[in-house]
Order: structure tokens, then sequence, then C-alpha cells
């Protein structure tokens, strides 16, 4: 395995914004690192679960990968499109973040259905650990790595939302943009 490639797939995949990345921040923008502890913690539990279910689903269908990898790229991508165009040209008076209860279940389940993860997890089990991993103590350490790091882009995102929130409010129009255009940037790269 290459660990430069995949190390640089996992933190700059992990650090462009996605939904879990955009809502952490926002609950913390919204109730503080501390106050939006409980979301976070159930979108956390949730990474690490579909980390453990895409490492298994992978190693028992590796060889039907390249068959449908193509079509979660494709609904991947579209879905970040779906939410670059939400996020940048929100309605008037609207935060889709702001109507979800903020429990750790809610984050739980989102994290759960959130395509970018579950395609993150699919294509570094399927390029990365699969090839490489000649135990099943090499895969089980490979994903622990991909799930900690992770983690840690998760939690950046929630303690910049906390740490500058006064900015989000006074630049969100120029945020929202610079935020739809990364995710379109990472839609983009799912795609090439």
């Amino acid at each position: 395995m290459n660990i430069a490639a995949f190390l640089s797939y996992i933190i700059i995949t992990s650090v462009t914004p996605g939904p879990s990345n955009l809502l952490m921040m926002n609950e913390a923008r919204r109730y503080g690192f501390k106050g939006a502890w409980k979301f976070n913690s159930g979108i956390l539990t949730g990474f690490a679960l579909l980390g453990i279910v895409s490492g298994l689903f992978t190693a028992g269908l590796y060889q039907w990968i390249p068959v449908i990898e193509p079509y979660f790229k494709a609904a991947g991508a579209l879905y970040l499109v779906y939410l670059a165009w939400k996020i940048g040209f929100p309605k008037a008076g609207s935060s889709q973040a702001s109507e979800l209860e903020s429990s750790f279940y809610t984050g739980l389940l989102f994290q759960l259905i959130n395509v970018k993860s579950i395609l993150f997890f699919l294509t570094v089990m399927s390029v990365f650990i699969m090839p490489a991993a000649q135990s099943v103590s090499i895969m089980i350490f490979y994903t622990a790595v991909t799930i900690v790091l992770g983690w840690t882009a998760l939690l950046l995102w929630s303690m910049f939302g906390s740490l500058l929130k006064n900015v989000w409010h006074r630049y969100d129009r120029i945020f929202r943009v610079v935020m739809a255009a990364l995710l379109i940037y990472a839609a983009s790269a799912i795609l090439f």
C-alpha cells in the first residue's frame, strides 16, 4: 500500500466540507463545543460504525466493488451538489441544520445515511485497505487509523464552529459561497 496516498486521501477527504463536518460546525456555532457534544458524539459513533460495517461489507463483497462503485460515486456526487445548492442558496429565514433535534440519536442516524461518509469508507476499503490487507489485524489497524483521522477532522470542524461563531455570523454569505464551492469540488473529486 502507498501510505502517502492512503493518508493523503483520508486527510483531504475528511477535512473537505461534507454534511457531517458542516452540521458539527453549525451545532458548535449554535451551542458551543460542549453544548453540541450530544449531537456530535452521535455523528462520531456513526462514523466509527460505518467504518466497521464498510470493512465487513467490503471484505465480503470485494469482487463486486468495481461493479457497484460507479453508482455510489454518482449518487454521492449528486448528493454533494444538492448540499452545495442548499448551502449556497438557502431559503429566506430557513436553516436546515437548525431544524434538527440536537440529540445523540439524530447525529447517529444522520451519519449512518451520510452518502459522503459511505463513499469515503467504501473507497478507502476497496482502493487502499483490501488490496494491501494480508491479515485481519492489518485490515483492523488501517480501518482504525481511518476512523481516528476522520474523527480528528470532524472535531476540528466542531472547534472551528465554536471558536469562530462571531465570524460566521458576520460573513455568512461569503462563508456559504465558499462552502458550496468546496462541496462542488468534493463532488468533482469523487467523479474524476
